[in-house]
């Protein structure tokens, strides 16, 4: 037998999936949170491993999703293992398909829909977290149609990735977790402003050594920077492109200069230790002959 004439449940675009898209969406504002949604961009993808290093976020978008994981964090959680202390929280996001596609991340390729690899800032706990899958199945198909998205996110690790999102506890993230270089600054006039570029030459554009400001200490000349290109010199100005705030250099970390580039910091701080603590001496363990 037909189905009933008078309730189409399997159409497109329906009063009945209206109705129950409306639901969900005031549901979600009514019980959700308020999160930011930070799409990620690839600009050096390698297509076979399916992974950018040098990822950024450029931008980031409030919405309301609700918390799925009621219980708490799921996943692994804390613990410590051969590499250190990792932490593997989970949680599981809901949200809306309308309300998604009113943000309008369309640009550059994207499809209408969350993607893996983007994060989600979570103000409650104050932390990023970022997708491992988008399912759009969740609730299958109710009246005919899919209404949400389901997003597996884990708590996200930082590894030197562009933030450029806007918002500034989100930015911060990046300046204090991103490998870094402190400059002492000689004599000049101006100050710098954090996050802007700074470079050594005759203009921004036309330098091969930049970096942006993640801290600027007026009182003892410190500078701090972040996304270098290229090799410093300790006779060149670095010069600020938005507050042209010009000094010279009295010194800064040589294991990053041009003339020590075998070198990284975290080597040889990990040797010096390691010496102390370490016998690296060679011997025989059965003995001398």
């Amino acid at each position: 037998m037909a189905t009933n004439q008078y309730f189409n449940l399997h159409g497109t675009d329906t009063p009945e999936q209206r109705l129950i898209e409306n639901l969900n969406i005031e549901a979600i504002k009514t019980f959700g949170i308020d999160v930011h949604y930070c799409p990620r961009t690839l600009n050096d993808e390698d297509t076979l491993m399916g992974e950018d290093n040098t990822a950024s976020y450029n931008s980031a978008h409030t919405i309301e999703m609700y918390i799925k994981s009621v219980d708490g964090f799921e996943g692994s959680g804390d613990f410590i293992s051969k590499f250190g202390l990792q932490i593997n929280d989970q949680v599981t996001f809901t949200v809306a398909k309308r309300r998604f596609r009113e943000l309008g991340m369309t640009t550059n390729g994207r499809a209408d829909m969350p993607h893996e690899g983007d994060l989600i800032y979570f103000p409650t706990t104050s932390a990023l977290f970022q997708i491992l899958f988008v399912e759009d199945e969740a609730i299958f198909y109710q009246t005919g149609a899919l209404q949400t998205y389901d997003m597996l996110c884990e708590f996200f690790t930082y590894s030197d990735q562009n933030l450029n999102t806007g918002i500034e506890i989100i930015d911060a993230i990046e300046r204090e977790h991103s490998y870094s270089i402190d400059f002492t600054m000689n004599t000049g006039s101006g100050n710098y402003t954090v996050g802007e570029q700074v470079y050594q030459g005759a203009s921004l554009a036309a330098a091969t050594v930049k970096g942006e400001v993640a801290k600027w200490n007026a009182t003892d000349k410190l500078l701090n920077l972040i996304n270098m290109t290229g090799n410093f010199s300790g006779t060149s100005n670095i010069i600020g492109d938005d507050s042209s705030a010009s000094y010279s250099i009295t010194s800064f970390d040589a294991q990053s200069s041009a003339a020590n580039t075998a070198a990284t910091s975290t080597n040889q701080e990990i040797e010096a230790a390691a010496d102390a603590i370490i016998d690296f001496t060679e011997g025989n363990p059965f003995g001398s002959l």
